[in-house]
């Protein structure tokens, strides 16, 4: 097989969609004849690029943009490579393929992921329903012409469905983590360095953005200490509504109980997560902006910790409810509290929750289990 991957995110960016591109495409290269990566250009790319196994073809676009300059770079490629295979990770540039295909033959087989945002955003809301109609009617009209679907969650798998997807065409295939990587650690110098020796540690990591609940968890946690003052909160992450975090925090009377940690780097998340007693994020589903699966979740479980997330767009996918995590009802603070609490007092039960999570992700829920579904996938 020679397979594209045609890409709006990829690193140096950061963020879920730029994970889930680079980790399977590190994976891809090793499974199949010719491999290649298409991205939109980035002012630092030419250092992140030079050290990629494979090659990425930049567009020199705006990434939001790539879907109208594809065409002519895939013609390009198809023509001096013949790739017989292209995987998009986001239906926009699929369009490229479709118009080459009709062009020329080729590629043979098209392919798309999904992962909720994408098939969520209204670009034409508010402004009346002409255009949103015809934008629906050109997404169908696309998707109709991809020869298969390979949604993150059965969430994104429903949002296909409404699309005109055929069932029979979709391919559920959990985003990873690596287990490598995300393993636990001995974090008693991280414990020491934060203050927290012999604290009840729960830990959140995410973009502060009130979809992410945030606001839920300390208000779940302005009861907990009532119970427990031997309890922290370690929250890491920047974002536009950490003012309004921090102003909470201090309203509900926290400012000893709660860490804001900022930005925390990539390398020291294991760390974080093997410190804490209990991962939580419970998000909002606020459309477009749904948690399309929650790739925390599975690196949190990878550390051996269990999780606390809400049930909402395709976090049930990464959170087995009662055995490796627990599932609460978005906004519900009663139930986020008690959740929260059954795991922080009971540590047999938080230890067996977090090793079937680590179980989990060794033996299904991975990168390479990711990437070689996706490549079954493509008969």
């Amino acid at each position: 097989m020679n397979l594209l991957f045609i890409t709006q995110d990829f690193p140096p960016k950061t963020g879920g969609i730029e994970t889930y591109s680079f980790e399977l495409a590190k994976r891809f290269q090793n499974r199949v004849d010719k491999f290649g990566v298409v991205a939109p250009s980035h002012p630092h790319a030419s250092g992140t690029d030079s050290e990629m196994p494979f090659e990425v073809v930049r567009v020199p676009i705006k990434d939001s943009l790539l879907p109208v300059a594809a065409p002519i770079t895939l013609l390009s490629l198809i023509g001096n490579r013949l790739i017989d295979t292209v995987l998009h990770a986001q239906w926009q540039t699929a369009i490229a393929s479709v118009i080459t295909r009709k062009l020329i033959g080729y590629p043979k087989k098209i392919y798309v992921s999904a992962h909720a945002r994408e098939l969520l955003i209204e670009p034409f809301a508010g402004q009346g329903g002409f255009l949103s109609k015809q934008l629906h009617a050109l997404r169908r009209k696309l998707l109709s012409q991809i020869d298969g679907f390979f949604p993150v969650s059965r969430y994104t798998a429903k949002l296909l469905e409404k699309e005109g997807v055929r069932k029979d065409n979709i391919r559920v295939v959990e985003n990873g983590t690596n287990p490598l990587f995300f393993t636990p650690k001995n974090a008693n110098a991280l414990a020491k360095k934060l203050e927290v020796e012999n604290k009840k540690i729960i830990f959140s990591v995410c973009r502060l953005v009130p979809r992410k609940g945030m606001d839920v968890v300390l208000k779940a946690l302005k009861e907990i200490v009532q119970q427990d003052p031997n309890v922290i909160y370690l929250l890491g992450g920047s974002g536009p509504d950490a003012s309004r975090l921090k102003a909470l925090c201090n309203n509900l009377g926290l400012k000893d109980h709660v860490k804001f940690l900022g930005r925390i780097a990539e390398q020291e998340l294991p760390y974080y997560y093997s410190l804490a007693d209990v991962f939580v994020m419970p998000a909002k589903n606020n459309p477009p902006d749904v948690e399309g699966f929650g790739i925390v979740f599975l690196e949190a479980n990878a550390c051996g910790t269990p999780v606390i997330g809400s049930k909402t767009g395709g976090i049930p996918d990464a959170i087995v409810d009662g055995e490796t995590g627990l599932l609460v009802d978005e906004n519900n603070i009663e139930e986020l509290k008690i959740a929260i609490s059954k795991l922080i007092t009971n540590t047999d039960l938080a230890h067996k929750m977090g090793e079937a999570g680590r179980k989990r992700i060794l033996s299904e829920i991975n990168w390479d289990t990711s990437a070689q579904r996706i490549l079954n996938g493509m008969v």
